[in-house]
């Protein structure tokens, strides 16, 4: 038999390792210094390892790539134009998400898919598609996650494509998450570009389903006159129209009645400051 204080001193260190052990699920920064310390050194040498594997194993322009993002109106050339400002940063491409994927053995599902392969049968009227990715490690842990956007319009109604265009940012989102890759890589920036020029014309149309009464030709001549005649920095009187907008506007053609009439109050306001 144990005396009491024996049977105390035999369980402080079974509690002391469930209290470890509770405090390392709760928070790694409460692990020993050397365990804490040796977990780095081996994330560290992981990470190296995986930039090197990427920098060999990617290849350009299948891959990955770099988009031109200026509009054509300020850059007829596109993608043969000399300016490396004009371009992104290095655009990761399903390619090479799935590359990536394949060589860290990890497998990815879309468990929002289902319901919109379902509305899509249905014949539910959709407008946009979210969707999300994870990814998962051979234990079927969920080890990232991420979101892809698709408006529908931007594939003229073509609800198929429009569920893999998402798929795939989606897909390119859990990738850049899980593997860390974000300094290196950003989404498909021409998905994004695409995607934004489909808002705007689906709002342009709800607009005019709407009563939307956009400027007319002389309106839109009388402006571009006026400030020519200031002698304003045209591109500066559009970004702060874009700005007060809230990107709503970012032509003037788009402009309605009442943003019109606003813009073309301020353009002497404007004038004054500039002398």
């Amino acid at each position: 038999m144990y005396s009491s204080s024996q049977l105390a001193d035999r369980a402080k260190p079974v509690k002391n390792q469930e209290t470890q052990l509770t405090v390392v699920a709760a928070n790694p920064l409460d692990l020993p210094a050397a365990t804490f310390r040796e977990g780095l050194d081996r994330r560290k040498q992981n990470r190296v390892a995986l930039m090197e594997w990427v920098r060999s194993a990617l290849v350009d322009g299948t891959d990955f790539g770099k988009i031109h993002v200026v509009s054509r109106s300020k850059c007829q050339a596109g993608k043969d134009c000399k300016n490396p400002a004009h371009f992104s940063k290095p655009s990761l491409f399903k390619p090479g998400a799935e590359k990536i994927c394949g060589m860290l053995g990890v497998t990815v599902r879309y468990p929002t898919l289902p319901d919109y392969e379902k509305a899509a049968l249905t014949g539910a009227k959709l407008s946009q598609i979210i969707i999300r990715c994870e990814i998962l490690d051979a234990s079927g842990r969920i080890i990232a996650d991420g979101v892809g956007a698709r408006v529908i319009a931007q594939d003229n109604g073509d609800i198929n494509k429009a569920l893999k265009m998402a798929e795939k940012s989606a897909h390119i989102d859990a990738t850049l998450r899980m593997a860390g890759l974000s300094e290196v890589f950003t989404q498909d920036i021409e998905d994004m570009i695409q995607r934004r020029e489909a808002e705007s014309i689906q709002q342009a149309e709800a607009e005019l389903d709407n009563g939307f009464q956009g400027i007319t030709k002389i309106q839109h001549q009388r402006l571009e006159a006026r400030i020519r005649e200031l002698g304003l920095d045209r591109t500066r009187v559009k970004d702060w129209m874009i700005k007060a907008s809230r990107n709503r506007f970012t032509n003037f053609l788009e402009l309605n009645q009442d943003f019109y009439q606003k813009l073309y109050s301020k353009l002497d306001q404007f004038a004054g400051v500039s002398q």
